[in-house]
This record gives structure tokens, C-alpha cells and sequence, in this order.
């Protein structure tokens, strides 16, 4: 073998041993480089999305941030607010003291706020539209001269705050009219457990502000009852509420309530005197009280021999109910009895009557019980029975009228037809208080 040929054998066998790899690793390499570069852009486009997504996320919660403070501001009900006089209304303002939702909630009212925009109104404005009003009316003037302000609003001390700017304000505001003004004022949130002011705002109809005033003052006097106040005033439970046996426990007050409308004590106490023919009566006591729906002046006094009790009307001085009874102090010093009862009787007109044939009548006589010993009871008469059955019912022309006195039970029945309904009373003859009445369509069939 020539040394040419052996050389050739030798290089072929090192090819053969070791491959040529060169391409390939370049090929490899060129591979691996792209794929570095793809990671790169693929981070990189990654990187682009997820900030633009974190601005959009940031975004949106900003609006989502500003559109809830902006409706917890201006949307959202802050307080609500009563103002009650007779008519009644409620405002819900919102944390900016702007007007969201306002409502009358009696008739007196809707003539308040008749041609009235009070939505987003500040409450400065609308307190002095709405009190303006009242006073042009006639339902705010010297006559009658109190408001209540009643505020609710979860936090307290915010409650609270309201309460002193209003009444400031609507001071001001009746002070410009040159109206004296009584402003009483409450929160609602002291105390949330208001179940029986809520029945009774429910059942009449009345503000719960108005119906949480009664509630506490009837609390405080167990003589008046919330039935006779819920059509009151706000100037007469005002009156009400001056009485020495009568206190508010949770309502402020500004100012006192105007008595202008009334007779007056000293007109009531002559007036009481000179039907009991006494002039010099003892132990005189002269308070306003609530009687069916009306003011009235309790006259109280005694004599050696008697205890009176007198209800007058506060504002016309009619004798509503008189109570003449025999002393029990004296009777009990007294060695004097008297075993015989008798019943007489006062008579105003001894005959019954009967209209046509429509079977109208009525007995017309004042009753006096004497019984054994110790007193003497003075019942109504049968026609202020009848007055108060009418009264009561709105009826003034009944088209039959029946009126009975039970003795046993010291009561008057009074029966009456009106329309296509009967009405039955029973009439408590002491008191004059209605003890049952019932009303039902008549069946013609």
C-alpha cells in the first residue's frame, strides 16, 4: 500500500468515527435563539396587557368609588325629618342637607305643599317655604303658635345636631312673622324599640313624631288617653302638656303654648260656680284636660257638704259634664243615715214625643240617683246623650232617633238611622264617655 492511499484510509476511518455535527449545532443554536427571543416578546407583550389591565381595574374602581361616594351623598337617605302642626309632613335629606323624598301626610298638609318642588332643595329653603305657607294658611299664628320637630337619624350625636339647627331656624323664620313662637323637638334614634308609637301612628294616621309626643305624654299623666289626643293640635297637646300633672320626658321645648284661643281659667271657675250656685268653694283646682277630641277646663272644688266636678269647653264655656257628689270627709264625721233610696226625677220636658210615623222620639230628662247615705250622682241629659251620639257619628239630621236610659246600668242607649246604616250607642250617663257603638248596613231584603 502506497503511503498516499494509507493516509486516505486513515482520514476516512476518522469521519467515519467522529460526525460531522457542525450544521446541526448551528442549526440547534439558531433554534434555541429564537426561542429565547419568543419568551422575550411573549414576557414582554405579558407584561404590556397586564399593566393597561391594572390601569382599567384601577380605574373602575375609582369610578366605582366615586359613583358610590356620590350616591352616599347626594342620593342616599341621611334623616328623616317631621314637621308637624296639624297638617304633617316628612322630609328625607341626604348627607348634604339637600331634599331627596318629601310626602304630606294628612290633607291639611297637601294644601301646604300644593304647587311645591322640593326635591333637591336645601332644607334652609324648604323649611322656610313650608312654614311660610303654614303661617299664610292660618295654621301657624298667636292663636296657635306651636311646631314639633321630630328627627330620626342613626347616629345620634348627628340627631341631635339637626334637632338644635331646625329648631333655631324655625324660630327664626316665626320670629320674622312676629309670631311667639313654641317649638318642641325630638329624636327618633334614642330609642329604635317604638312599637306602640307605631301602632298608634298605624291605626290614626298620624305621624310617628306625633304619635311618640302622645305616647310620653301620656305616660307621664295616666288621666289623659291617647285616643282623645290623636286628633289634637300640636298647639292643643302643647296646652295639654303645661298642666301640673303633665310633663314631656323625651321632647324638647321652646316657648310656651298660646291659650288664646280658650276662655280662660277664671271664666271657666265663674262659669262652674255660678251653675253650682256656690261662692265660696274650697280646694279649687282648675286644669286643662282632653275630653272626646276637645280642650276642656277640669274645675274641681268642695263645699262642707259637696265635691263638684266640672268639664267646660275651652273654647265656647258650654258645660259639657258636671259631677255633684256628697262630701266624703263630712259623711264620714256625720251621725246622720238615711236608709230609704229613692230615684227622681229633674224634669226639663215630661213628654216624649213621636215625630209622624217615623217613630222618632227621645226622653228628654236630667236624672238624679239619690242613694242610701252617702251620695248624689248627676247623670247627662238624655239630649247632651243624644249631642254626643251625633257628634261622634258627623250625622246632623238622623232620619230616627231613639234615646233610653237603664237605670241598673247607669247608661244611655241611643239608636239612630241614617241613610242606608243604623247606629247604636251606649253612653256611660255619669261621664258622658262612649262606652260601645256599632254601625251596620241595614238589610232591606
Amino acid at each position: 500500500m502506497k503511503k498516499k492511499e494509507f493516509k486516505q484510509k486513515l482520514f476516512d476511518m476518522y469521519n467515519n468515527e467522529i460526525p460531522d455535527q457542525f450544521d446541526e449545532i448551528i442549526l440547534k443554536c439558531k433554534k434555541i435563539r429564537n426561542g429565547r427571543k419568543k419568551e422575550m416578546e411573549k414576557k414582554s407583550k405579558k407584561s404590556f396587557w397586564g399593566f393597561r389591565l391594572s390601569i382599567a381595574v384601577s380605574a373602575i374602581i375609582l369610578i366605582l368609588g366615586i359613583s358610590y361616594f356620590s350616591y352616599d351623598t347626594n342620593f342616599k337617605v341621611d334623616s328623616i325629618i317631621d314637621i308637624d302642626v296639624n297638617p304633617s309632613i316628612e322630609l328625607k335629606i341626604n348627607k348634604k342637607d339637600q331634599i331627596i323624598k318629601y310626602k304630606a301626610l294628612n290633607d291639611d298638609a297637601k294644601e301646604i305643599l300644593d304647587g311645591m318642588d322640593l326635591e333637591k332643595v336645601d332644607i334652609d329653603i324648604a323649611l322656610n317655604a313650608i312654614i311660610g305657607s303654614m303661617v299664610t294658611k292660618g295654621y301657624l299664628d298667636d292663636i296657635s303658635n306651636s311646631i314639633l320637630i321630630s328627627v330620626d337619624n342613626n347616629d345620634q350625636n348627628k340627631a341631635e345636631k339637626i334637632r338644635k339647627e331646625l329648631v333655631s331656624k324655625i324660630d327664626n323664620i316665626l320670629n320674622t312673622d312676629k309670631i311667639q313662637s313654641s317649638v318642641l323637638s325630638q329624636t327618633m334614634s334614642n330609642n329604635k324599640n317604638l312599637s306602640e308609637e307605631e301602632k298608634l301612628s298605624k291605626d290614626y294616621d298620624i305621624s310617628l313624631g306625633k304619635a311618640k309626643l302622645i305616647v310620653d305624654l301620656t305616660k307621664n299623666n295616666s288621666l289623659l288617653k291617647k285616643e282623645d289626643l290623636v286628633n289634637l293640635s300640636i298647639n292643643e297637646i302643647n296646652v295639654l302638656a303645661e298642666g301640673k300633672n303633665s310633663s314631656l320626658t323625651n321632647v324638647e321645648k321652646q316657648g310656651e303654648a298660646s291659650t288664646k284661643a280658650y276662655i280662660g281659667k277664671e271664666k271657666a271657675k265663674d262659669i262652674a260656680l255660678n251653675h253650682a250656685k256656690v261662692t265660696n268653694p274650697q280646694k279649687l283646682e282648675i286644669e286643662f284636660d282632653a275630653d272626646d277630641g276637645m280642650i276642656v277646663y277640669d274645675v274641681e272644688f268642695e263645699t262642707n257638704s259637696y265635691e263638684y266636678d266640672y268639664e267646660i269647653d275651652a273654647v265656647n264655656g258650654n258645660i259639657i259634664n258636671s259631677k255633684k257628689e256628697i262630701n266624703d270627709d263630712i259623711t264620714t264625721n256625720s251621725n246622720t243615715t238615711n236608709n230609704n233610696t229613692d230615684i227622681d226625677y229633674d224634669d226639663d220636658d215630661d213628654d216624649d214625643y213621636d215625630d209622624d210615623d217615623d217613630d222618632y222620639y227621645y226622653d228628654n230628662k236630667t236624672t238624679t240617683k239619690k242613694t242610701t247615705t252617702t251620695k248624689t250622682t248627676t247623670y247627662i241629659s238624655s239630649d247632651k246623650a243624644k249631642e254626643i251620639a251625633l257628634n261622634h257619628s258627623k250625622i246632623s239630621n238622623p232620619k230616627k232617633i231613639k234615646v233610653e236610659f237603664d237605670k241598673e246600668d247607669h247608661e244611655y242607649s241611643v239608636e239612630f238611622i241614617y241613610e242606608e246604616y243604623e247606629y247604636d250607642y251606649e253612653i256611660d250617663a255619669i261621664s258622658g264617655k262612649i262606652i260601645d257603638y256599632d254601625k251596620e248596613r241595614i238589610d232591606n231584603d
